[in-house]
């Protein structure tokens, strides 16, 4: 009980409130518009050779820009400001998109930069506010209500791009842009937020930082694994088939999320994302071994809804955040998030080679290479303190204790 007023007290403070709009619009925001985006282009009838340049600019200038704006964050008077320069740059980004011409390269290359900008100059920033202003002791959990939120946004809006020409659709990714940043601008606290000052940190020590490349590896071998796995899913079962899936596991995903941030702050970070692990292994190998079976690829979809919901929830909100401590979080974010695009662009680059992959060979070998991800897990300490599990563990069995002897006393009192 103490527990969930804690979570509804802090769901309520002004402050969070004001960080829940800017991470479920931002999410919400740039997973439509990147895949409205790929299929403006794919209706352009491009070449892949241009595909993977405009694709390579787009990612070039999110890396770029978000080295830009974790530096230069500092510079402004407070986060919150430096949020609303980026999310009014995201609604000039988005509109850009309507002068997008069939074969006019240079329009789509600039209007491609202009994308990878919008997305990277804030977005370590923005995680990094969520970081910032959670609690160790329920950080889970609240990430779990953001990312639920995030994906049924992204269910939404992407609902809306699918039946939106490229007109309609750039006026409406810009808007919905728009609405975020007025209502983060009506929640956002009058008072500046007061925390310590956090501790600078190169980016060499994060890199060599044990702790931190421990969850690292695992978290880029399944954003290789899974991306790589998309073209040859979508060349086996079909194009609609594949648009189905990342609807199906969002709506997975974000459920799961909610369950799992609560199991996160009460059995600790590490056995969950092992778990993770260990299901997508069994579901990829399911695929294997039964590649034309229809209710393989079902329990596929299930399973991996049910991971990138853990995965989304650990890697995008919570793990980065504890490894950093008191040190400056933006930077732990950026090379966090850092496997999931390129991931997403080595896929552009093996689209077309996807035909010559074996089915069985590749879920098989993708099924070999989760497994071994677990295995830096097993040395990678645990983020949330031992102590506060313990603490949670034993206020449960309390609560069960207090409830069974009220139920007894009841009955014996009938």
């Amino acid at each position: 009980m103490e527990k969930n007023s804690s979570i509804i007290s802090d769901l309520l403070q002004r402050e969070f409130l004001a960080v829940l709009i800017v991470v479920v619009n931002a999410f919400s925001w740039y997973f439509p518009l990147y895949f409205f985006f790929e299929s403006i282009l794919e209706s352009f009838q491009m070449e892949t050779t241009f595909l993977v340049m405009a694709f390579g600019i787009q990612l070039a200038a999110t890396t770029a820009f978000a080295l830009v704006g974790t530096a230069l964050v500092s510079r402004f008077p407070n986060r919150e400001s430096f949020m609303v320069t980026w999310m009014l740059l995201g609604i000039i980004s988005s509109l850009s998109m309507v002068m997008l011409e069939p074969h006019n390269f240079e329009q789509i290359l600039l209007v491609s930069f202009l994308l990878g900008t919008s997305l990277g100059l804030g977005f370590p920033t923005c995680l990094a506010y969520f970081g910032d202003h959670s609690n160790i002791e329920n950080r889970g959990l609240l990430g779990g209500i953001t990312f639920f939120a995030s994906g049924f946004s992204i269910l939404l809006v992407g609902l809306i791009l699918s039946f939106s020409t490229l007109v309609a659709g750039a006026l409406i990714l810009a808007a919905w842009r728009g609405i975020g940043l007025l209502l983060f601008l009506l929640a956002k606290s009058k008072q500046d937020y007061h925390k310590e000052k956090p501790i600078e940190v190169p980016y060499r020590a994060i890199l060599f930082d044990k702790s931190f490349l421990l969850y690292l590896i695992p978290w880029a071998m399944f954003c290789v694994v899974n991306f790589l796995g998309i073209p040859v899913e979508i060349n086996i079962y079909g194009k609609e088939l594949g648009s189905y899936m990342p609807i199906a596991e969002s709506a997975v995903g974000g459920f799961v999320a909610l369950l799992g941030g609560w199991l996160a702050d009460s059995v600790g970070r590490k056995r969950i994302i092992i778990v993770g692990f260990t299901m997508l292994g069994v579901g990829f190998a399911v695929l294997g071994l039964f590649p034309g079976n229809v209710l393989s690829w079902y329990l596929y979809i299930t399973i991996d809804g049910i991971a990138w919901g853990i995965f989304s929830l650990m890697f995008f909100f919570v793990i980065w955040s504890e490894l950093a401590g008191n040190r400056i979080k933006e930077k732990y974010y950026l090379i966090g998030v850092l496997p999931f695009l390129i991931a997403s662009y080595i896929r552009i680059l093996f689209t077309p080679f996807a035909t010559l992959v074996e089915a069985t060979a590749a879920f098989s070998l993708a099924s070999f290479f989760l497994f071994i991800a677990v295995l830096p897990l097993l040395y990678a300490p645990e983020t949330m303190p031992q102590k506060k599990i313990e603490l949670r563990r034993l206020r449960s069995f309390a609560e069960d204790a207090k409830k069974a002897k009220e139920k007894y006393e009841r009955k014996r009192d009938g």
